[in-house]
């Protein structure tokens, strides 16, 4: 994030959240005054972010979504992930499962990002309880058609490895066999040091090993998913990596500040700063 028109252009380019698990929980709450999510961007604009991400954006009207679009143009931010089935606001999503229509599957998330002019469809593979063989045969299929539909719009698609700790109906936990599947299915891959911690997987070994198919980078300290400094994981060395391998992407800033309000923010503004 950078710290002004000066910035250093070796800093990464971070994005502020409008939302993780509530869209009504954004990063910058009490800093912007509002939960609006064009508020938020104008917000993280002044702040320095590079971009947004938005599990929630699905849900947001159409009206809300073109919004957000146009305040993105004019700030000059990228548009981040966002998830293709929000979690607990929708019924579950099965990449492995038959999926009879993969252009009404897909409608929703491409004209959202149609709106916002662009983004990266986030998708998390959930157990359907079909065999597990059945079911990865099933999502590389699955995903390579999405992709096609994705790609003719201009819109990534990726996977995100997430643990069983934070999503129990995850499918498979693995980093390596998230990998697997992603190149199978020529999709992009979704790293988060939260889920990464809490799967007991290195992630900075994971940032250099598929760095060629690395589509998004999410990061929030343990426990709590709060702030980097403010938990137990040990940034330096996946902020070495994403330098290594020279990441241009955003890193997304996937976490709830330790305290509420307008000094916690800061504080957890400050702790993006501290990681360069």
């Amino acid at each position: 994030m950078s710290a002004g028109p000066e910035a250093d252009a070796q800093l990464m380019r971070y994005a502020a959240h409008l939302g993780i698990a509530d869209p009504d929980a954004p990063l910058l709450a009490a800093t912007a005054g509002s939960v609006d999510p064009v508020a938020q961007i104008n917000c993280a604009a002044r702040l320095g972010f590079a971009g947004i991400t938005d599990n929630g954006l699905k849900a947001r009207t159409p009206e809300v979504q073109r919004r957000m679009g146009v305040a993105l143009r004019d700030h000059g931010m990228e548009m981040g992930s966002f998830t293709h089935n929000v979690l607990g606001m929708e019924p579950p999503f099965f990449w492995g499962a038959p999926i009879t229509d993969m252009e009404a599957a897909m409608a929703s998330s491409l004209t959202a990002a149609e709106h916002v002019g662009g983004g990266c469809i986030n998708a998390v593979l959930l157990d359907c309880g079909a065999p597990l063989a059945e079911q990865l045969a099933r999502a590389t299929e699955n995903f390579a058609a999405a992709t096609k539909l994705a790609t003719e719009r201009g819109v990534a698609l990726a996977v995100e490895m997430v643990s069983r700790e934070r999503v129990p109906l995850a499918l498979v936990e693995r980093l390596a066999d998230i990998g697997a599947i992603a190149r199978w299915a020529g999709v992009g891959l979704i790293l988060d040091s939260c889920h990464c911690h809490c799967a007991g997987e290195d992630m900075a070994a994971a940032i250099v090993a598929q760095a060629d198919i690395l589509a998004a980078v999410q990061i929030a300290d343990m426990p709590g998913r709060v702030q980097p400094g403010a938990g137990v994981i040990d940034f330096a060395p996946i902020m070495a990596a994403l330098r290594t391998i020279g990441w241009g992407g955003l890193v997304e800033a996937e976490l709830m500040p330790k305290v509420q309000g307008v000094e916690g923010e800061a504080a957890a503004i400050a702790a993006l700063r501290a990681l360069g």
